[in-house]
């Protein structure tokens, strides 16, 4: 959780040197204007205690700073209470208490407070399921620039889940989401974009928001990317992007298992590589030994680890 940026002219200064990293001097700043009642500065201790920065680790004391915030109304403080409520952290954990510090956050347009009533009301979390509501308060924090809210209502026009389906609104909000920098949202538009269901396939386009997810080590993105590239997709502006095998080595060392096997079938074959069928093998076995890799995934593997078994 980061804390929103200050409001109370009191408190800037402070919240910078936070956001600089000098902890010791925001603590110093910070630590009489709390003491004296200020709410936000209240809100900012707390985040220090919370997270151990310029003092040691104290939840309990961070609990009675973001309640004192929380109470007098600061947002930021109250999401905070409901964030730990919610894990169990350094409070009680509390479904119900979470949902009600949320929805008083939420009530004074906090964004992520919304982001996370929406997931509740989605899972019936804390307060009884209404698809519908979550819906509404993914759109509300969407339309507020949330790009996580952005993804999951993307999401939800994607699936018709607490809405009519609509493949063209979710790649909008995939796209808003993605160009907000969230990674999933540009992995699922890629996916979207291959899929058809835009219209005709557009590699190049597809590739350009796989390579987005790929750069922020997503590493499912990395094989996606690669196979987008074995596949003849172009990737605009890049000089080099990188052969295939270069993609799939990238995401088997990130542990994804079809970028695994796929680095395995290019060190078979020599594609983008030197032969090396001893390596090949090991990526494999490696596979074949992790319970949970996908049975279909897992069938693929055998069979490439008894060719080299025969050619090898």
């Amino acid at each position: 959780m980061t804390p929103a940026a200050a409001q109370d002219p009191a408190v800037p200064e402070a919240f910078d040197l936070l956001l600089a990293g000098d902890y010791d001097g925001a603590l110093v700043l910070v630590s009489p204007l709390a003491e004296a009642g200020d709410a936000e500065a209240q809100h900012l201790l707390g985040y220090l205690y919370e997270n151990g920065l310029g003092v040691e680790k104290d939840l309990q004391h961070a609990v009675d700073l973001y309640v004192a915030a929380g109470t007098a109304g600061q947002p930021d403080a109250q999401f905070a209470l409901g964030e730990m409520a919610l894990a169990g952290e350094g409070v009680r954990q509390s479904s119900q208490t979470a949902f009600g510090w949320y929805r008083l956050a939420a009530r004074q347009g906090h964004a992520r407070a919304k982001l996370r009533l929406g997931v509740m009301y989605l899972e019936g979390n804390g307060v009884e399921q209404d698809k519908t509501r979550g819906v509404d308060y993914f759109t509300d924090a969407a339309e507020a620039g949330d790009a996580e809210a952005q993804r999951n209502l993307a999401i939800a026009f994607l699936s018709g889940d607490g809405v009519a389906a609509d493949d063209r609104k979710a790649a909008e909000w995939f796209a808003k989401s993605a160009n907000g920098g969230d990674a999933l949202a540009a992995y699922n538009l890629s996916l979207m974009l291959q899929s058809g269901r835009l219209g005709p396939p557009d590699l190049d386009a597809a590739a350009a928001r796989m390579y987005q997810a790929a750069q922020a080590d997503f590493a499912p993105a990395m094989t996606g990317l690669g196979l987008l590239l074995h596949g003849g997709a172009r990737l605009e502006g890049e000089d080099d992007a990188g052969h295939p095998a270069d993609w799939f080595e990238r995401a088997a060392e990130a542990g994804d298992p079809q970028g695994r096997f796929l680095y395995a079938v290019a060190l078979t074959q020599g594609d983008g590589r030197e032969a090396d069928p001893e390596s090949a093998k090991l990526l494999v076995d490696d596979l074949l030994a992790d319970p949970s890799v996908d049975p279909a995934l897992k069938r693929d593997a055998e069979k490439l680890r008894k060719e080299l078994a025969r050619k090898h």
